[in-house]
């Protein structure tokens, strides 16, 4: 068989056996997609990694010194899924710090603990749960990482979701302050 026939032959053959030749390499299947609770998760948008949610039945006020409910500071858990490509990222990035990745098999997004200083426009990412596909914490950090909205760009996806939070506490806050209310009082 002449060179430009097994060229071609190879070329056919190089389609169909590429992508099951970057899955075993990778070693990665899809993962399972982790079922978020519509009435409880606020989706905001999807990117080409993640998918953003808040928890609007969680989000609530913080309470000052005294006990006193505080508008100012607004606490909400969030949750992001991941895509197949963000997890095999995290993945060969703790591979490559030469970090643990063995209890990560079925990572699937994070969720987040974000507290809203809405005087200062201010948030705090204050808690980051890597979650598996049933949203149970996998690993848990708490990086404290305080960022000003004001500084994030109209296009920035973490300016927007957090923007859409702030629309939504501006929609909700007399239920936002019951649902504080009846948890300060139910402890």
């Amino acid at each position: 068989m002449n060179i430009a026939k097994r060229r071609k032959r190879f070329s056919r053959w190089i389609y169909v056996l590429a992508p099951l030749l970057a899955l075993s390499i990778s070693g990665t299947a899809a993962a399972a997609e982790p079922k978020v609770p519509e009435t409880i998760y606020q989706w905001v948008q999807s990117s080409e990694r993640m998918n953003y949610f808040f928890n609007k039945e969680e989000m609530r006020y913080a309470k000052d010194e005294e006990g006193q409910i505080s508008s100012d500071t607004l606490l909400v858990p969030v949750i992001k899924t991941y895509d197949d490509i963000q997890i095999d990222d995290i993945l060969t990035k703790r591979r490559w710090r030469m970090e643990s990745t063995d209890e990560l098999s079925d990572l699937a997004g994070e969720g987040n603990f974000l507290t809203f200083y809405l005087d200062r426009g201010v948030v705090v990412v204050n808690t980051v749960d890597l979650l598996d596909s049933k949203l149970s914490a996998l690993e848990h950090s708490e990086p404290e990482r305080e960022v000003v909205i004001e500084d994030l760009t109209e296009q920035s996806r973490e300016g927007i979701f957090y923007r859409a939070i702030l629309d939504y506490e501006q929609e909700h806050r007399e239920e936002i302050m019951a649902r504080t209310e009846k948890a300060d009082s139910s402890k």
